[in-house]
């Protein structure tokens, strides 16, 4: 009996000593990925980064492995790693957000979106950010200040947004950095709300003042990157927008002053060049002119060659070579403003950087007279038709992908307009429906139509007489809306009724019509359409709008029992 206890005993040792093995394991895994947590989010990256991709997660709990994804993936981000999957960081999201642990669940959010914003996919980043700016202050101020910063960075560089939207996250953020002392947002978010500023009419005192605010904070830090980068601004600022041309060569002869060595921006000389043309006097500008860095960018390129136009239109009094400066100068700066899509932009500046490298080569050329000059115009004229015929390729082939998305949704739409046609015809008659009726068949015959033409047309003119027909004509009429709203109460259980009662009655008639038509499950085409919005971005921004208004995440979740 006693040698009975004694092996009962000694395996209750060994289970309890495996379990608090377990335990320690689990303890210094957790433990390590919080130090590791801190270098992530202290400027440590790089020597995180290694450390997470050693790690072999295989044994980790899921605790663990969702905690590693967190850090993986704003490890990867700061270090300008591309993404290919966002299916670790989705699953950690998920996990965070069942565990109760807000801090981890924010971190999170924010990493989410940092993977879906690298990865191309803005909309969902921003709604990655937006769950993340909604949770208490209280949980990680630093974090929520980083969600806002990068909403305002989104809403304005791309048409998701306004740039309304963008200044409101970006005043959100500052207080949030001031708080926290961290100067380096802080100088971010005062010089981002400064240049937001600098485009409105009516704040342009504001813009200086956000813009002076930053350089003082950046000199305080020793930061000479932000004092230059703030001071070339406000030269530009100067130069563009006021035509105040002593100030502009003022502040562009303090940011030149930076050193080289840390700072190679030819755009600042070639701004201070233009400010002594513009004074009058062209022999300073011709001097700055020639100890202005090699150009790098597209950017670059297009002040470089506006410049030189209005050197040789000015002072030198060669027209033919004026217009040939600005001509290159335009071509460059439609192949920005393809499609306006930010990420398209980045992807297309990527695509010819070489071409513009090449382009740059050609500003020494122009420096030698007599038979150089017909060598360098010879090289300029090749160069320029390269960069043409890249140019003319390339937007055949987005028009050709544009054009195939807006047949598949125009498919779409032309299945949705049908089946609300099918059933008003299940609705009893009357006046309002028959009109409604009438209306909507309208809409199919343009959908139709519009379907035709994207058969028997090249991609360009179907594009042309899409816009044409922008508005659809049965929807102009007032009564179109008011029979609309009628027939969706009557269809999905009183949906607007409940809507407006929800939103306290904040919900405007536009808004009413365009849940309408979202609760028929019509497309963004046809809503855009129907609503004349110029263009995909505004539908998108609409809904986000409405939702708010309703304290819902998404239209889906609210419409969603009306619908059964």
């Amino acid at each position: 009996m006693i040698h009975f206890k004694n092996i009962i005993i000694l395996l209750t040792a060994a289970v309890f000593s495996i379990l608090l093995a377990g335990c320690d394991h689990d303890t210094a895994t957790l433990q390590e990925l919080s130090r590791i947590d801190s270098m992530v989010y202290h400027q440590h990256e790089q020597e995180a980064l290694p450390l997470l991709q050693q790690m072999n997660i295989e044994q980790f709990s899921k605790k663990e492995r969702a905690y590693h994804a967190v850090l993986l993936s704003m490890a990867l981000y700061k270090n300008y790693v591309p993404f290919t999957s966002d299916s670790a960081i989705n699953e950690a999201v998920n996990y965070f957000k069942k565990s109760g642990d807000d801090l981890k669940y924010l971190k999170a959010l924010v990493a989410q979106g940092c993977v879906l914003e690298d990865m191309g996919n803005l909309e969902q980043a921003v709604d990655s950010y937006h769950r993340a700016e909604k949770l208490p202050l209280s949980t990680d101020s630093s974090m929520i200040a980083y969600a806002k910063l990068r909403l305002g960075k989104l809403y304005q560089g791309q048409v998701i947004g306004s740039g309304t939207i963008a200044l409101q996250k970006y005043k959100e953020a500052l207080p949030l950095y001031q708080s926290l002392g961290d100067k380096h947002y802080e100088q971010v978010c005062l010089t981002s709300i400064g240049g937001i500023y600098r485009n409105i009419d009516d704040k342009h005192d504001s813009a200086v003042i956000y813009m002076k605010d930053a350089i003082e904070l950046a000199q305080e830090e020793n930061d000479e990157y932000n004092v230059f980068s703030n001071r070339y601004i406000l030269s530009e600022y100067y130069l563009v927008r006021e035509q105040d041309y002593q100030s502009s060569k003022k502040y562009a002869l303090q940011a030149i002053s930076a050193d080289p060595a840390i700072i190679d921006h030819p755009r600042a000389h070639y701004r201070l060049a233009s400010s002594y043309m513009f004074l009058g006097q062209p022999d300073s500008a011709v001097y700055y002119l020639k100890r202005a860095p090699v150009a790098k960018t597209a950017m670059d390129s297009i002040v470089y060659f506006e410049l030189m136009s209005e050197l040789e239109h000015r002072y030198w009094k060669n027209e033919g070579k004026s217009k040939d400066y600005i001509q290159l100068a335009h071509a460059i700066a439609d192949s920005l403003t393809i499609n306006g899509l930010n990420h398209r932009l980045l992807e297309v500046e990527k695509k010819y950087d070489v071409q513009l490298a090449e382009l740059n080569q050609v500003k020494n050329e122009f420096r030698l007279r007599g038979a150089m000059l017909l060598a360098a115009l010879l090289a300029l004229a090749l160069l320029a038709a390269a960069f043409l015929v890249w140019r003319y390729r390339n937007q055949l082939k987005m028009r050709q992908h544009e054009v195939d998305m807006l047949k598949a949704d125009l498919d779409g739409s032309l299945a949705s307009l049908e089946q609300m046609h099918a059933r008003l015809n299940d609705v009893e008659t009357s006046p309002r429906n028959d009109e409604l009726k009438s209306a909507i068949a309208n809409q199919i015959q343009t959908v139709h139509q519009l379907l035709e033409w994207s058969y028997q047309y090249d991609e360009k003119t179907f594009t042309r007489k899409f816009n044409e027909m922008m508005t659809l004509r049965g929807a102009e009429n007032k009564s179109y809306w008011k029979n609309l709203q009628l027939l969706v109460n009557d269809l999905y259980n009183n949906v607007l009724v409940a809507a407006q009662e929800r939103s306290g009655g904040q919900l405007r008639d536009d808004e009413l019509n365009y849940l309408a038509l979202y609760c028929c499950g019509f497309s963004r085409t046809v809503i855009m359409v129907t609503m004349d919005y110029g263009n995909i971005g505004t539908v998108y921004n609409k809904r986000i709008q409405i939702a708010k208004k309703l304290g819902v995440n998404n239209l889906d979740d609210f419409i969603k029992p009306y619908l059964t």
